[in-house]
């Protein structure tokens, strides 16, 4: 039997881990939202834990969820360069059409 502290189960909390180590590793932003959110959410409703083995399963959600942030901050980041790097060549091709184009004209 599962120790209940605001009808939350331990087993609840260690399932919203798995579901946002899955979510992340498989970036699906979009799932990870929603169980964010429903995480927040059963948070909230549980309100301060009352016994040490709902902190425990608590501090463990709360360690995976800063893990899982600091993933989101680097696959942002390597969005970003990966953004740059595209909007690097597409400038470079610009350009070389450009001068493709105009000295072309005096072949």
């Amino acid at each position: 039997m599962s120790e209940k502290v605001g009808l939350i189960s331990i087993e609840q909390w260690q399932q919203c881990e798995k579901a946002l180590l899955f979510h992340a590793n498989a970036q699906d932003w979009e799932k990870l939202v929603k169980v964010n959110a429903k995480m927040t959410q059963l948070l909230i409703k549980a309100g301060k834990p009352s016994s040490r083995s709902q902190l425990l399963a608590r501090q463990s959600l709360a360690n995976t969820h800063k893990q899982v942030l600091l993933q989101l901050e680097q696959a942002k980041a390597q969005l970003g360069q990966e953004m740059n790097q595209f909007k690097q060549q597409q400038d470079g091709l610009a350009a070389y059409q450009l001068t493709s184009v105009s000295g072309g004209a005096y072949d």
